[in-house]
């Protein structure tokens, strides 16, 4: 497991171009171009879910459950297969796993490379 610098980080904004572009603080990027797994927290009488998101062919229903802005990062971490795991303080998580095929996210930093 290989923790990534952007824990404890807020979400500035999310955006769609060519995927997923989550903005976070101290210029801080990260871009998801491959489908991902979106564990959703419960809300009121439903249970946690878990829905596969293609961040390239969103659809307007799936919009709202990419609203992370303001949410803090609190881990970070990519295992050893490459898969990228995130989870954020309102219980949000999102999971990509690698594609042979293309790249499925790349982490940008202004301090990092």
């Amino acid at each position: 497991m290989h923790a990534q610098w952007i824990e404890q980080c807020t979400v500035q904004r999310v955006s769609l171009h060519e995927g997923l572009v989550v903005d976070l603080d101290d210029y801080n990027q990260l871009a998801i171009s491959r489908p991902m797994r979106l564990p959703l927290p419960p809300a009121g009488g439903w249970p946690e879910e878990e829905v596969l998101i293609d961040p390239i062919n969103l659809s307007a229903e799936e919009r709202p459950l990419l609203d992370l802005a303001g949410a803090t990062c609190t881990r970070a971490w990519c295992d050893d297969e490459d898969a990228l795991h995130l989870c954020f303080s309102r219980g949000h998580r999102i999971d990509v796993d690698p594609d042979a095929a293309a790249i499925s996210w790349e982490l940008y930093g202004k301090c990092h490379g």
